[in-house]
């Protein structure tokens, strides 16, 4: 969708406005007549087509992944623009202007795009129980550094790793 980053406002102002109406869609007692009800249904279904893929999202994505950048030169451009890095799968054909991390490959047959889409699926998905491991870890050591205390003529040893 063109401009849904960097006019990240009004594009989440109609994600509010999609919500809103499928809000007013499912209630039961809407109290609407027909024709309101009409007219909010072809709203919906109109913004469902240009937004429902994003919906969910809450703010502009910290990376953006590419498979076709002949297609996609325009959220190549927005990205830039605004500093958000881009990874893409580069065919031989493609342009690598604007890349941050080229991956090389085939970006026309369907089974090297489900592949590199799994792949990155599986990334994500591992890099967040990683995180939420990580970041668990450090919480409890926290806390067991906020039990101690350290006299300041005790010496702590420098370690160095191999």
């Amino acid at each position: 969708l063109g401009g849904m980053l960097t006019n990240w406002g009004t594009i989440s102002n109609s994600i509010k406005k999609l919500k809103k109406l499928e809000t007013n869609l499912s209630s039961e007692n809407r109290g609407f007549t027909k024709k309101e009800l009409l007219k909010m249904s072809s709203q919906r279904d109109k913004l469902e087509r240009s937004l429902g893929g994003i919906s969910e999202m809450k703010k502009t994505p910290d990376l953006v992944f590419v498979i076709d950048t002949n297609y996609e030169t325009l959220a190549i451009k927005e990205s830039v623009k605004l500093g958000i890095p881009v990874v893409a799968i580069l065919d031989t054909n493609s342009d690598p202007e604007g890349i941050d991390y080229p991956i090389p490959g085939n970006d026309d047959a369907r089974r090297s795009i489900d592949l590199y889409c799994n792949l990155m699926k599986d990334t994500i998905n591992d890099a967040k129980k990683n995180l939420k491991i990580i970041s668990d870890h450090d919480n409890s050591s926290e806390k067991k550094l906020e039990n101690k205390t350290i006299d300041s003529k005790q010496i702590i040893p420098d370690k160095k790793l191999n």
